[in-house]
C-alpha cells in the first residue's frame, strides 16, 4: 500500500495515522483529512476550528464565496421624513 501523503497546493508530506484500529492492517489506520472535502492534509496545510478541520484549499474557497446577507424580515425601512 502506498504512503498517504498531503495532497494541498502539491505537498507531498508523507502523513502519521492518527489512529490504528488493527496495527496489521493498513487499510483501517485514520489519518488527518478535511471535514469539507475529504482529501487528507497536513498540519501544516490545515487548521481546525470549532472541531473542524479544513484544508487551505478549502478555506480560500469559503473566503472567496460572498457570504449571503442575514434576512430579517424587516421589509423596507424608509427614513423618517422631516419636519420643515
Amino acid at each position: 500500500m502506498p504512503f498517504v501523503k498531503c495532497s494541498v497546493d502539491g505537498c507531498n508530506t508523507k502523513l502519521q495515522p492518527i489512529q490504528k484500529l488493527d496495527p496489521r492492517d493498513r487499510e483501517t489506520w485514520l489519518y488527518r483529512e478535511c471535514d469539507d472535502c475529504f482529501r487528507p492534509a497536513c498540519e501544516k496545510h490545515s487548521t481546525e476550528t470549532d472541531g473542524r478541520i479544513v484544508c487551505d484549499r478549502c478555506r480560500r474557497q469559503m473566503e472567496a464565496e460572498p457570504r449571503p446577507l442575514l434576512d430579517l424580515n424587516l421589509g423596507r425601512i424608509d427614513r423618517p421624513r422631516q419636519i420643515s
